[in-house]
């Protein structure tokens, strides 16, 4: 059986062993958590407990084996993947058209503040050379 959003609807109805199985190949696969797969899966409450306990039984028996440390963190992923929450697709709100209508152009402030003298700048002053004397 493939692994895909369409065949998580016949996961159903699958005896443990055949679930255990097609979700050893899905922690295998290390598909990230917002895949198709998984959005699947989460749409199925009944299915989500099942794919726990799969999870934790593959966890004990994976328990001393020589990949024991690689298959637990694809397990701890596939939790995540399982606890993700994505939030629903917000509708598009059309927006009221509105009639633009051609507005007046404001009156313009008099500005009574003088404005202010602009900075004149003063020519560097010459730095007179010093001479330092070695001390005899």
């Amino acid at each position: 059986m493939a692994i895909g959003p369409s065949a998580v609807e016949r996961w159903l109805d699958l005896s443990t062993e055949e679930l255990r199985a097609q979700v050893t190949r899905l922690v295998s696969a290390r598909l990230p958590g917002d895949h198709a797969v998984w959005q699947a899966i989460r749409r199925h409450p009944s299915l989500v407990p099942r794919i726990r306990g799969v999870l934790s039984g593959l966890a004990a028996t994976a328990t001393g084996s020589k990949d024991e440390a690689m298959q637990r963190v694809w397990i701890s992923n596939a939790r995540a993947a399982l606890d993700q929450v994505v939030p629903p697709p917000v509708k598009a709100v059309k927006k009221p058209v509105v009639e633009e209508v051609p507005a007046e152009e404001p009156e313009r402030a008099i500005e009574l503040r003088e404005p202010e003298p602009a900075q004149q700048r003063q020519p560097h002053k010459a730095i007179p050379s010093m001479l330092f004397q070695e001390p005899s």
